[in-house]
């Protein structure tokens, strides 16, 4: 089937559209055209063919990788839904093809942002290697997107109930996804600072960013991080061995645990005294266990 090349897929139906319907070059047009309407069409096209046939969608993966970016936000997201369908079933195809959806992770648009990390979550694990060479960016990402600690008070600007509770609402979703979208791609990091060390040793100084960040989750995946290197890499994390000692001190007992841990993996002597004094004033039984053992452990592994 064909269609008026001025006007290309119209009059397509995407989620009725199968292999063959329609000519390579049509849907190459609405790729290509000014339209986001016309755009969309095109993606919604090739979402419909890619869960139904991955070799139909083959001869546009680029095109859908660069879509992936489009500053259209509908667009963009079902781009990022088509490579996701190639990522569940054969992700090697999309080898090459990332760099659009990485180069707006730092979005202001949170569902691109947590769409994107997800779909990069599933590769990390299924084909690491794609992921790897994008960690640093990754970081940035991750740093420029922190959320704000003090969420708005809508109670100082808004004095109807029925919209100030509204506005809170959408306002805490928004937080949550920013959460779950940052918290993502930081567990996309550690992963591969376990699987490709050598790739994430040069994202040390952009780990250290998140070592103060809002969310103790974010904070605690950049010590992850920090913790695989140094069982790998220990030279990387050796001259930043005080940051991680700085974070024994932070206020949530999630990065002070991870910091400890990060710490025994690196197995520094010059620790030892910051890791007692853990063990003897903080607040949370569980951290001082942690924090005597792992001094006695650097100090018997560290003996002749």
């Amino acid at each position: 089937m064909t269609t008026d090349s001025s006007k290309p897929l119209d009059g397509i139906t995407p989620e009725e559209t199968t292999p063959g319907d329609v000519d390579d070059a049509e849907i190459r047009a609405a790729l290509a055209s000014s339209s986001p309407l016309v755009r969309q069409r095109g993606v919604e096209v090739l979402d419909s063919l890619a869960a139904q046939d991955l070799d139909a969608v083959d001869p546009f993966l680029d095109e859908v990788a660069a879509a992936a970016a489009d500053n259209n936000v509908a667009i963009a997201l079902g781009a990022i839904g088509v490579l996701d369908t190639i990522a569940a079933t054969d992700p090697t195809r999309l080898d090459g093809r990332l760099d659009h959806l990485v180069s707006v992770l730092d979005t202001e648009l949170v569902d691109v942002q947590l769409t994107g990390g997800k779909l990069l979550a599933t590769l990390v694990v299924e084909e690491p290697d794609l992921v790897s060479p994008y960690v640093r960016e990754l970081v940035v990402a991750i740093h420029e997107t922190e959320i704000d600690e003090n969420p708005p008070n809508f109670a100082e600007v808004v004095s109807d109930p029925v919209t100030r509770r509204t506005l809170q609402e959408h306002e805490q979703g928004e937080r949550e996804r920013w959460l779950s979208s940052r918290r993502t791609l930081v567990n996309v990091v550690v992963a591969v600072a376990e699987t490709d060390p050598e790739a994430a040793a040069d994202a040390v100084d952009d780990l250290l960013t998140l070592l103060d960040d809002v969310d103790p989750s974010v904070a605690g995946g950049a010590v992850d991080a920090l913790g695989e290197l140094a069982t790998s890499h220990p030279e990387t994390v050796a001259p930043v061995a005080d940051r991680l000692v700085g974070c024994l001190n932070h206020g949530h007992s999630l990065v002070r645990a991870r910091a400890i841990r990060a710490l025994g993996y690196l197995g520094d002597e010059s620790t030892v005294p910051a890791l007692r004094e853990v063990a003897e004033t903080d607040d949370d039984e569980d951290v001082r266990e942690l924090a005597a053992d792992t001094a006695e452990f650097i100090v018997e592994t560290a003996q002749p």
